[in-house]
């Protein structure tokens, strides 16, 4: 008799219980998100199977595999592996390593990654772009034994663009174009700006000794450049003074170029006012003896 009384009270509860529940949960997701990424994850099965590869890579990329499971997010994450490594290989092959290299980044292939960010970097030593991200991608894994190998490469661009600056200045005297370079250089390799910027004073101290305009113009440009305002100064004064001559001997044009490169806007700009009135007193003078000996011209022949 005890025993019937017992057992109705258990059904009774469990009974109750079921009514109760709420809709059934998989790590906290409710039944219709579970439904949802099911299709998604079967969806991306579906496109590898029919040779959709970056289809099926994005698609399971975004499938949120912690509602459908540890068996669910194991399937996913070598779809993901598999199908980014057969990408990026195919990209490897066609030599576009930088879409190689983002494929595997992509799919968690560290290995992959670091080699042909590697192998990118070597191929294209004279490219700021690839040794730069190379440097930007190792600094990220730790891996300071690369960024010394892509920093001596850098350091190598520097000195090789130091050599062609020597050689651009001995043939034209304006090399600020591989002195650039060179810098550009020097933020990678994270070395040799001392060499840069003493060469470009050089070159400014080379030039401001002669008193050519093309000559000051890229002096005062070379002390720019080395950070020397002082001795920029300098030039811009010389660069006054030269065009205060080239005034006494009317030579106006000279002048407003001088006065320009010393940044006296105000002397350029009242010796051009000056000489364009000159200019139109010349032309008016002209005009008139051009009309009198066309008057005198025509009271001869009887006009």
């Amino acid at each position: 008799m005890r025993m019937r009384k017992i057992l109705p009270a258990c059904v009774l509860s469990c009974c109750l219980t079921g009514l109760m529940a709420p809709a059934a949960f998989a790590d906290g997701c409710p039944d219709q998100e579970i439904a949802v990424e099911t299709l998604k994850m079967k969806r991306a099965e579906d496109s590898e199977k029919a040779g959709k590869l970056k289809e099926a890579f994005n698609a399971a990329k975004t499938v949120a595999w912690e509602c459908l499971g540890n068996d669910a997010g194991k399937r996913r994450e070598a779809l993901i592996k598999r199908v980014g490594r057969t990408l990026g290989d195919q990209e490897e092959k066609q030599g576009r390593l930088k879409e190689a290299f983002d494929w595997y980044l992509a799919a968690g292939l560290e290995a992959d990654a670091d080699r042909v960010m590697l192998k990118r970097a070597n191929a294209k030593p004279d490219d700021t772009n690839a040794v730069g991200n190379a440097i930007d991608h190792f600094k990220r894994r730790n891996n300071e034994a690369r960024v010394r190998e892509m920093r001596g490469i850098a350091a190598r661009n520097v000195d090789k663009w130091l050599t062609a600056e020597d050689k651009a200045f001995a043939a034209r005297k304006d090399s600020r174009e591989e002195l650039g370079k060179a810098r550009d250089w020097v933020y990678y390799a994270e070395a040799g700006s001392g060499k840069v910027t003493e060469r470009a004073e050089k070159r400014g101290d080379t030039l401001a000794t002669d008193d050519a305009r093309r000559s000051i113009e890229n002096a005062i440009a070379y002390y720019q450049f080395a950070d020397k305002p002082q001795k920029a100064k300098g030039v811009r004064d010389k660069a006054r003074k030269l065009g205060d001559e080239h005034a006494r001997k009317g030579e106006n044009k000279l002048a407003v170029e001088f006065y320009s490169l010393a940044g006296d806007d105000a002397k350029a700009a009242a010796l051009e006012k000056k000489s364009e009135a000159e200019k139109q007193k010349t032309e008016s003078a002209r005009q008139d003896k051009f009309k009198k000996d066309q008057q005198s011209l025509e009271k001869e022949l009887g006009l």
